[in-house]
C-alpha cells in the first residue's frame, strides 16, 4: 500500500518500467512483424516535421498504453493530459525514426515474443479489454510495433550513459538505497481501494496523536498495530516493514523513514494515505559498490528518463506545427462573448503548453 508507482513526468516513460515487470522467462512463438500503424486511415490529428498522426492511430496507441498500464485511462480523461499524452507519442515516433532500421537480435526478438503473449493472453482472459483492443482494431503487428518502438528508445538511451553519470546520480539520491527496518501504525484517512475519504483529516490527526501517546507509554506495537492500522500489509505484524529499501515507499514515508531518530516513537507523518506514526529500528547506508545490478539499472533508467524529458521539453515543440484534438465544448457566457476574447493561435498554443505542464507537475506531486 505504502510503495510508489513510479510514473514519471513523460507519461510515455512509464511504460518502460512497466515493461521490464511484465517479461517473463519463456518464449511466445513469432506471429507477426511489428509495423507501424496505417497513419492514412481517419482524420489527422497531429502534424510535425516527420509526419502524421491519425485519430485512429492514436486510438491504437491509447488502447495499447492503456492495456499495459490501466492508470493512463483516468489521465486520458483530461484533454490537457491526453494533448500532453500525444506530443509524446510524435516525440517517440521521431526518436525511433532516427533509430533507422534495425534488425532485432534474438533476445530482442524473444522479449517482443513473450510481451505479446502475455498481452494477448491478458487481453482474452478480460472481456471488457478485448472490446476495447477490438474497437480499436489493435493487431498483433500494431502491439508489437508499439513495444519495439519504446523498448528500443529507452534500450538506446540506456546506452548514453556513462558509469561515472550512474555514480554521480547515486551520490545524489544515495538515501534512497538506505536498507530500513520501521514499525509504523496508519491511521487512513482515505479508503485505499475507492478513494473515498475514510475521516476527516483533523479526526486522523487527533487519533494518530492518541496512538503515539500509548506507545510512549510503552504501548505493545502488535497489540495496538492490530486494532488501529489501516495498513493492511502489516497490522498483523505489528507494523513492521523489515529490511527494505527506502526509494520504494511512498515520498514522506521515505523522508521519515530516513531522517527520523532511531528508536523513538515520532510525531505523526502525513502522507496520501493519512498518519503515520511510525519508529525506525534499523537503518543502514548502502555504498556505491553494493548496489545490485537492478539498482544500478535503475539508476541508468532515471538517467536515460531525465534524458529523454530533455527532448520531450526543449526539441520537440519545434517539430510539432499543429495539434488537431477534438475540443471540449464549454457553455459560453455574455461575459465571455467579447473580440478582445479572441487570440491567435501562437498565444493559444503558448497557454496551452503551460497548462499542460502545470497540470503535469500538480499529478506528479500527488504521487
Amino acid at each position: 500500500m505504502l510503495r510508489t508507482n513510479y510514473w514519471r513526468k513523460a507519461t510515455l516513460l512509464a511504460l518502460a518500467a512497466v515493461l521490464v515487470v511484465v517479461l517473463a522467462t519463456g518464449c511466445g512463438k513469432k506471429k507477426e512483424e511489428g509495423a507501424a500503424p496505417g497513419t492514412g486511415e481517419g482524420k489527422t490529428i497531429a502534424t510535425y516535421t516527420d509526419g502524421t498522426v491519425t485519430d485512429t492511430e492514436f486510438k491504437k496507441y491509447s488502447t495499447f498504453f492503456g492495456i499495459v498500464q490501466p492508470q493512463t485511462e483516468m489521465y486520458l480523461s483530461i484533454p490537457q493530459l491526453q494533448e500532453q499524452f500525444l506530443r509524446e507519442y510524435i516525440g517517440y515516433k521521431v526518436l525511433y525514426k532516427r533509430l533507422g532500421d534495425q534488425k532485432l537480435d534474438d533476445a530482442a526478438q524473444k522479449e517482443v515474443d513473450t510481451f505479446y503473449t502475455q498481452m494477448k493472453e491478458a487481453i482474452d482472459a478480460t472481456p471488457d479489454v478485448k472490446k476495447k483492443a477490438d474497437e480499436a482494431k489493435l493487431t498483433e503487428a500494431d502491439i508489437r510495433y508499439f513495444y519495439t518502438m519504446i523498448s528500443s528508445i529507452m534500450k538506446d538511451q540506456e546506452k548514453k550513459v556513462t558509469d561515472d553519470q550512474v555514480k554521480k546520480e547515486f551520490e545524489q539520491t544515495k538515501d534512497d538505497f538506505n536498507v530500513v527496518s520501521v514499525r509504523h501504525i496508519l491511521i487512513g484517512t482515505v479508503d485505499p481501494n475507492t478513494g473515498e475519504e475514510k475521516r476527516k483529516d483533523e479526526d486522523a490527526l487527533k487519533l494518530a496523536k492518541e496512538v503515539k501517546g500509548k506507545l510512549d507509554a510503552g504501548g505493545d506495537w502488535k497489540a495496538l498495530a492490530k486494532q488501529y492500522s489501516d495498513d493492511e500489509g502489516s497490522k498483523e505484524n505489528g507494523g513492521l516493514y523489515e529490511d527494505k529499501q527506502a526509494k520504494g515507499w511512498v515520498a514522506e514515508f521515505k523522508d521519515a523513514a530516513n531522517k527520523q531518530e532511531i528508536g523513538k516513537v515520532g510525531e505523526p507523518v502525513k502522507s496520501q494515505f493519512g498518519y503515520h506514526v511510525m519508529k525506525v529500528e534499523k537503518r543502514t547506508p548502502t555504498p556505491f559498490d553494493k548496489l545490485s545490478d537492478s539498482d544500478k539499472a535503475l539508476l541508468k533508467q532515471g538517467l536515460a528518463s531525465t534524458n529523454l524529458n530533455k527532448f520531450m521539453t526543449d526539441e520537440l515543440p519545434k517539430l510539432i506545427t499543429k495539434i488537431d484534438l477534438p475540443k471540449t465544448e464549454t457553455p459560453a457566457t455574455d461575459d465571455t462573448k467579447t473580440d478582445d476574447s479572441k487570440t491567435n493561435d501562437s498565444t493559444t498554443n503558448d497557454s496551452k503548453t503551460n497548462d499542460n505542464k502545470a497540470e503535469t507537475e500538480k499529478k506528479e506531486e500527488a504521487k
